[in-house]
């Protein structure tokens, strides 16, 4: 049984989520429409190309098109040389796998790159922290050593560097223990914040009781 990336940074944000997530990964999100806008434009494609892709997974052209409008490609990406995209790790070890965004080389070292929506006045969210975390730890798993990536934030234009620490990847184990018992079924508490829960898709079976919004992905 494995983590996923995705699914400890959701964690971070709110264990409900990403237990809703687990059972429920068909809805697109904006996040999966800028993913191949980016990927798109790195690669030297336009945004028919973004769309077509994104079009074979999900059926929302408004999202795709607000996304569009939103996005920004900043200057600052051209000093990171692309080595790949859309890689897929996995470590035995450590019980995590995920697809990393872009494997970046800068000043003839490789980092991780992943992207982001919007950015907070300083730094990056720390769900993105600990997503860059989780990906230098697969990176070194793979024979690829390093210790801080970087961040773009999409709807901002905004290029962030961020050193990883050891509370970085300690935590990023705790979150893998913690991801791995909803796994097995363990029905999380919410999160306390309500800025969070307005803007949650899963609101309204949140606030049912926990065997009834279980069994709704059942």
């Amino acid at each position: 049984m494995f983590a996923n990336v995705s699914e400890i940074s959701a964690y971070v944000v709110c264990p409900r989520l990403c237990y809703f997530r687990m059972r429920d990964k068909i809805k697109p999100r904006e996040i999966n429409a800028v993913k191949e806008i980016y990927l798109s434009r790195r690669k030297g494609f336009d945004e028919n190309w973004a769309f077509e892709r994104f079009s074979q997974m999900f059926d929302d052209e408004e999202l795709f098109k607000v996304a569009l409008e939103n996005f920004k490609f900043d200057r600052s990406l051209e000093r990171l040389k692309p080595v790949d995209w859309e890689i897929r790790l996995k470590s035995e070890k450590i019980k995590l796998k995920g697809i990393l965004d872009e494997l970046v080389e800068y000043r003839d070292r490789k980092f991780p790159l992943v992207l982001s929506l919007r950015s907070p006045k300083d730094d990056v969210w720390f769900r993105d922290r600990i997503k860059l975390a989780a990906f230098c730890m697969l990176l070194k798993a793979n024979g690829v050593n390093c210790e801080r990536g970087f961040v773009y934030h999409c709807f901002d234009g905004k290029l962030r560097a961020v050193e990883i620490g050891r509370k970085d990847r300690y935590y990023v184990l705790k979150l893998i223990e913690r991801v791995l018992r909803l796994k097995r079924g363990f029905v999380p508490e919410k999160t306390r914040n309500s800025k969070i829960c307005e803007k949650c898709d899963y609101v309204e079976v949140c606030s049912s009781k926990p065997s009834t919004f279980a069994s709704k992905f059942l």
